[in-house]
């Protein structure tokens, strides 16, 4: 359980998110290394314990068996991964959950830094602790959010009545990460 120092709703959110991120960093990291597997696991399941749905997630899998050589071979002199951006996080009052929060990200590092929205997790309480409760992201083949767990009930443009949205930082290097930070969703 992490202790979140903020009573304010919004900051305690980018709290929460600034905590997984930097758990995801320190997976990624551990990734690199081939004698770091339970290190890595560790990591991931943490990250998983604040997923209320196991499909939930940040693309961390357990590992079982070692990557391949090739695939630690390139990662020698990988740098420290970067964190995920945070873009705008929505707020509403959602008829199952109460406050729900809608956080646009990037990806963990982000391949030269590009700054797109990549998905979007949404945050609840559960049982007084903050929690991903569903995943969507850009559908591949259209401009369009598509799910990707969670939550199944829960739908990208009827999360609720609208209470606020915080923008934190524009996405630049996409016409449709644009579109998304600055409609009112």
């Amino acid at each position: 359980m992490i202790y979140l120092k903020n009573n304010n709703k919004m900051e305690k959110i980018k709290e929460f998110l600034e905590f997984l991120f930097k758990k995801e960093q320190e997976a990624v990291n551990y990734g690199y290394f081939r004698d770091k597997i339970e290190e890595y696991n560790k990591v991931s399941l943490e990250i998983k314990s604040y997923m209320n749905d196991e499909p939930v997630g940040f693309g961390l899998p357990q590992r079982y068996e070692p990557k391949s050589d090739r695939y630690y071979k390139a990662k020698e002199n990988a740098p420290y991964p970067t964190p995920r951006h945070l873009y705008k996080i929505s707020h509403y009052k959602n008829k199952d959950y109460g406050d729900l929060w809608a956080c646009y990200v990037s990806i963990v590092n982000s391949y030269m830094n590009t700054k797109r929205i990549n998905d979007c997790f949404i945050v609840a309480e559960i049982n007084g602790e903050l929690k991903i409760v569903a995943k969507f992201g850009p559908d591949i083949d259209q401009p369009k959010w598509k799910f990707y767990g969670g939550d199944r009930e829960l739908k990208i443009n009827k999360l609720g009545k609208l209470l606020s949205i915080e923008r934190i930082m524009e996405p630049i290097d996409d016409a449709w990460s644009i579109e998304q930070y600055n409609k009112d969703i």
